[in-house]
């Protein structure tokens, strides 16, 4: 009964290692181990939408130390309104739709919205991207994936669209926020409890972000 057990477990741990596993979330920066920051919003007709959930993919490619050229292929949940602090190895990555049990890559990102179920054809421009570099006990804030569900034709389905907000005030609003929840007693105990581990980190974030912004020019050039 015991090798039994083995055979049917087995595979669906393959399976789950196959379509990438789900990393921890806002775990203390220990064992040289680094983070990323992801946030999401979903927009309808009527406005602002809290109500949802959405899957991609936090492919490694295999470049850290000890890897050989096999990376970490992490599974990311999203809530919208929700900066999401996911603990990762140290690699170089890219993001990417999700993968089934067989590890195959999925064509479109699976998107829940107030109980519905949608499919929207994963951005190429996110797949152009250049390689994210994640350095140990170090956090790289992405941007925040905006999701766009617009008013429907009659009798036609509305077409999701989805892009990647990038920018360096995206990036640090999404900083931002997460101290904010750090800071704030009512917040759900996974910010508050390691505010003093990641301070440090976040505060180094906002300093790389402070040096990707254009120069503010000190006075402006008269018009000919």
């Amino acid at each position: 009964m015991r090798s039994r057990s083995a055979l049917i477990i087995a595979p669906c741990l393959l399976a789950a290692a196959c379509a990438g596993t789900t990393p921890s979330l806002g775990h203390q920066p220990e064992r040289g181990l680094s983070s990323i920051l992801i946030g999401s919003r979903i927009i309808l007709p009527t406005g602002e939408t809290y109500s949802g959930r959405m899957w991609l993919n936090f492919e490694g490619e295999g470049e850290g130390e000890g890897d050989k050229g096999n990376g970490e292929t992490y599974r990311l949940a999203l809530k919208p309104g929700q900066p999401m602090l996911y603990q990762v190895e140290p690699d170089s990555y890219h993001l990417a739709p999700t993968r089934n049990a067989f590890g195959l890559q999925q064509e479109t990102l699976h998107i829940e919205i107030e109980g519905r179920t949608f499919r929207a054809p994963f951005p190429r421009d996110i797949q152009r991207k250049n390689k994210i570099i994640v350095k140990p006990t170090k956090i790289v804030s992405l941007g925040i994936l905006e999701v766009r569900l617009p008013a429907a034709l009659p009798g036609r389905e509305a077409q999701v669209k989805v892009w990647l907000d990038d920018g360096v005030a995206a990036r640090r609003k999404l900083i931002e926020d997460t101290v904010r929840l750090m800071m704030d007693p009512d917040a759900p105990n996974i910010y508050r409890k390691n505010a003093i581990d990641w301070s440090r980190a976040l505060d180094q974030s906002l300093v790389d972000l402070t040096a990707e912004s254009p120069p503010i020019p000190l006075y402006k050039r008269a018009n000919p």
